[in-house]
């Protein structure tokens, strides 16, 4: 049986409860903006290695590339400036940031925008999961969503992190989220963790020659 529930806390929306253990750390919202702008600012400067992170199939050479972007100094000068924290330097979690990167990569392309959905898959899983760092049930769910409603997805990666506008699209994705959710499993992942995970998806499917035209 699917079970799948979506809550909103202040950390964002919830699914839950964990059967199948799942990593999703959960980032302040001042952290989690700043993340977006240093993601920003390494694709802009380090524009091979983001490609080559998400384009690996193979943990050990992702988190290679993650040791690179991180110590890069290009971009070390972006940190957080709020009321409680000034110029913190900035942590996010390998799969959040996988995800924050493929963000930036789909907006440097239009091709994205004209994926449609695909029906039929006999199988949601991919060589790419090994590399992401996140349990395979959440990626396999974000590639089945991504196929069944990549509209949806692209209207979550084109919302405003922490907004209103990105609850209200993972409130419209948690239809398709339930129907994605692989017999049998539960699973918990906050906001931050199912956005990056999604991202992640529509970007290997945007740039995966099988599917990139459909």
């Amino acid at each position: 049986m699917k079970r799948i529930m979506l809550a909103v806390m202040a950390a964002g929306a919830t699914i839950a409860p964990a059967a199948t253990p799942a990593y999703a750390a959960t980032l302040s919202a001042d952290v989690a903006l700043t993340g977006h702008k240093v993601a920003k600012c390494l694709y802009a400067k380090r524009r091979a290695d983001v490609v080559g992170a998400l384009g690996t199939s193979n943990e050990a050479d992702f988190q290679r590339y993650y040791k690179t972007l991180t110590r890069s100094q290009q971009c070390r000068d972006i940190g957080v400036q709020s009321a409680e924290v000034e110029g913190a330097a900035v942590v996010v979690p390998a799969d959040i940031l996988r995800g924050m990167l493929a963000e930036q990569a789909l907006a440097d392309s239009a091709k994205f925008r004209a994926l449609q959905p695909v029906q039929g898959e006999t199988s949601y899983q991919r060589p790419w999961f090994a590399a992401t760092g996140r349990n395979p049930t959440v990626d396999e769910m974000a590639v089945c969503t991504v196929d069944q409603n990549p509209a949806g997805v692209r209207e979550l990666i084109d919302a405003k992190p922490e907004g209103d506008a990105e609850l209200g699209a993972v409130r419209a994705l948690s239809a398709t989220l339930g129907a994605c959710l692989p017999q049998g499993a539960t699973l918990s992942a906050n906001r931050q963790s199912l956005r990056a995970a999604l991202a992640d998806a529509l970007y290997q499917r945007a740039t995966a020659s099988a599917l990139a035209s459909k």
